[in-house]
C-alpha cells in the first residue's frame, strides 16, 4: 500500500485525483493508471507489448524498445504504490505472434515483476487471447471485486450475480482541451455511475476521443466525467 506522506504529496502536485465510483474510493494517477485502496489493486489497461516491434515488419520508422520502457515504468508505479494485487485489463500484448519477437531480457524483467507482486492478473483482450506460457500470473477473462467488474470490453452486467458496475480497457480514451491557454491532448480516464473507461498505458498506444459516438454511447452523458492526463498531472474537466 502506498505511504501516506507519498501519497499526499502526489494529490498537492495534480498526480494524483481521488474520486468515487460505484460507491468505492478510487485514486486516478497523471500516469494513466488506476488504484483501489481498499483492495490494494493497481490497474494497467493496455500495455500493447510488442507494438513497436509489429509496426516495424510494415517498414513504420519507430523504435522497437517500446516494451522495454512500459515495463521500466510500470515498475516505477509498483515500487511506488507497494500494491498487493496487479491488474493488467486485457491487450497486454499487441498480438499473438508478440511471443515470437519480444526479447529474453523483456520476458524476464515482466517475470521480475509477476513474482514480486502477491497477486498478478491477466485479464484476456482481443489484441491477446492468451498470454506467453513463460510468463507467471492469473489468467483470467473478467475479474469480479466486490460488485465491480474488471474485464477488457464492456459487458451486460445484468448476466454476472451481484455486480453493479465494471471498469474496462479497450477503447484508449483521449481528450484535447485548452489549458492555460493552449490545446493539448492527453490519455483520459472517463466515467459515469457504472462505466469506467481506463486509459491506455502502452507506448505507442493511439486513442479514441471522449467525444467520439462510440464512446458517447457508452457512458450516460448526463452524468459523465473526464479525467484528463497531461505531462504526468491528471484534470478533472
Amino acid at each position: 500500500m502506498i505511504n501516506s506522506e507519498k501519497l499526499k504529496s502526489l494529490v498537492l502536485e495534480n498526480t494524483v485525483i481521488p474520486f468515487k465510483f460505484a460507491s468505492q474510493r478510487f485514486l486516478a494517477d497523471g500516469r494513466a493508471v488506476l488504484f483501489w485502496p481498499e483492495q490494494d489493486l493497481l490497474v494497467f489497461s493496455d500495455l500493447h507489448f510488442e507494438k513497436g516491434s509489429f509496426l516495424t515488419q510494415f517498414a513504420h520508422p519507430v523504435p522497437r524498445f517500446d516494451t522495454r520502457e512500459t515495463v521500466k515504468r510500470m515498475s516505477q508505479l509498483i515500487s511506488e504504490y507497494q500494491p498487493k494485487t496487479v491488474l493488467c485489463l486485457g491487450d497486454s500484448f499487441h498480438d499473438v505472434n508478440a511471443r515470437s519477437r519480444i526479447e529474453k531480457e523483456d520476458l524476464e524483467n515482466i517475470n521480475q515483476l509477476v513474482m514480486q507482486t502477491k497477486r498478478w492478473v491477466w485479464i484476456l483482450g482481443n489484441h491477446d487471447p492468451d498470454i506467453p506460457e513463460t510468463l507467471a500470473g492469473e489468467r483470467a477473462h473478467s475479474l469480479l471485486l466486490d460488485e465491480i467488474l474488471f474485464v477488457h470490453e464492456p459487458e451486460d452486467i445484468s448476466n454476472h450475480t451481484h455486480c453493479k458496475a465494471q471498469v474496462v480497457g479497450h477503447f484508449h480514451p483521449k481528450t484535447s482541451y485548452k489549458l492555460t491557454h493552449k490545446k493539448v491532448t492527453g490519455k483520459s480516464f472517463v466515467f459515469d455511475e457504472k462505466l469506467l473507461l481506463m486509459p491506455a498505458f502502452g507506448k505507442y498506444t493511439g486513442g479514441l476521443s471522449t467525444s467520439s459516438e462510440i464512446i458517447g454511447s457508452l457512458v450516460n452523458k448526463n452524468n459523465c466525467q473526464i479525467m484528463l492526463t497531461f505531462n504526468k498531472k491528471l484534470f478533472m474537466l
